[in-house]
């Protein structure tokens, strides 16, 4: 999560920004809510992208290092998933979760609900309500500090 903390810098400073333009503008509170939420739901696909790249980059490295393991018994499960591989052997979104986090447990669960308001959004259908971008940003940090390292 790299650029995580300089696009929620970024994020905050525009959507304050655009607050500030449009009143200007004599725009309703109506109309800049919706530019906000359409700005709040392009924010979240971009630090949803600074998250995902941490997931996968854990589960690599989760998957090599189980695959070293001295103990044919500890690595033989793990010698079915090639790290190298672009889709991580074709492995779904939430298998690679499930190597890194507890299926169930609060994270999973949290990162899995981001996932799928991502997927929504990425999808074509944006939310009708803003989307709180400071407790998201905040939810990614635990939700990274959590990931089996």
């Amino acid at each position: 999560m790299n650029d995580l903390q300089a696009i929620a810098a970024l994020y905050e400073q525009f959507d304050r920004f655009l607050e500030t333009w449009f009143a200007k503008d004599n725009v309703t509170h109506d109309q800049i809510t919706h530019k906000q939420s359409i700005n709040d739901q392009a924010y979240f696909v971009l630090a949803w992208g600074q998250l995902e790249a941490d997931i996968e980059e854990v589960c690599r490295k989760t998957i090599r290092k189980a695959q070293s393991h001295k103990s044919w018994q500890q690595r033989r499960a793990w010698s079915l998933y090639d790290p190298d591989d672009r889709r991580l052997s074709g492995l779904r979104f939430e298998q690679r979760l499930m190597l890194i986090l507890e299926k169930g447990g609060d994270s999973w669960k949290k990162t899995m609900q981001f996932y799928q308001i991502r997927n929504q959004i990425a999808h074509g259908t944006l939310l009708s309500e803003r989307i709180d971008m400071s407790s998201v940003i905040e939810e990614f940090y635990i939700i990274q500090s959590s990931l089996t390292r």
